[in-house]
Parts: structure tokens; C-alpha cells; sequence
């Protein structure tokens, strides 16, 4: 069980001090010119918020994970790198919080 103490607020004074001390994530799939990939590549790694990059197959030719303190910074990271030479498209994926105790996807106890 996750204990949230909050300002009194009720719920959205909950979900305020949650934001205040969680991470926000997301996954940034990444179609990229082919002459442009090495210079999309290194501009990503110097990024701090970048935790992960992987190469993949399919429509996509990269899948950055990125992660920031406020929904806010995220936000600016996941723009930053739209708008970075050589990024042809992007589609971003919000991480949204497990919820305690409802298993995984395939239903079973989250074992």
C-alpha cells in the first residue's frame, strides 16, 4: 500500500504531493533521416534526460526512454526533441503508475 500524506487539499492536494515527489516518464518513438542518425543520436545522449535509447524495428528507428522531476519538464524534453535536426516524426507515450495490487496484463497476481 502506497501512504500519501497530503496539505489538506483532498484528492488533488493527494495527487499534488504525489506529483511533487514522483518522476514523470515517457517513451519517444523516433523516425530519423538516415544521413542525420549519428548527429539525433549524440544530441540525445547529451540530454539528461534521457535514461535509455534503443535502435528497433518497425515504423520507428529509435525508442527514447526519457524521464523528468515535473510533467512540465518532461514536456519541454519531449519538444526539445521534436524540434532536433534530423527527427522526421515522433510519437510520445506517457508511463502512467501501476496501480497497487491489480496484477500485471496477463491478469494473473503480478507474481
Amino acid at each position: 500500500m502506497i501512504a500519501v500524506q497530503t496539505t489538506g487539499l483532498g484528492f488533488f492536494g493527494a495527487l499534488a504531493d504525489r506529483a511533487a515527489t514522483s518522476v514523470s516518464r515517457a517513451h519517444l518513438m523516433l523516425e530519423v533521416a538516415p544521413r542525420d542518425a549519428a548527429a539525433v543520436e549524440a544530441r540525445l545522449a547529451a540530454m539528461v534526460e534521457l535514461t535509455a535509447l534503443h535502435e528497433i524495428t518497425g515504423d520507428f528507428d529509435l525508442v527514447a526512454v526519457i524521464e523528468a522531476g515535473r510533467p512540465e519538464d518532461l514536456e519541454r524534453a519531449i519538444e526539445r526533441i521534436r524540434g532536433l535536426e534530423g527527427v522526421r516524426r515522433a510519437e510520445s507515450s506517457l508511463l502512467l503508475a501501476r496501480k497497487p495490487g491489480e496484477g500485471n496484463l496477463r491478469g494473473d497476481a503480478g507474481e
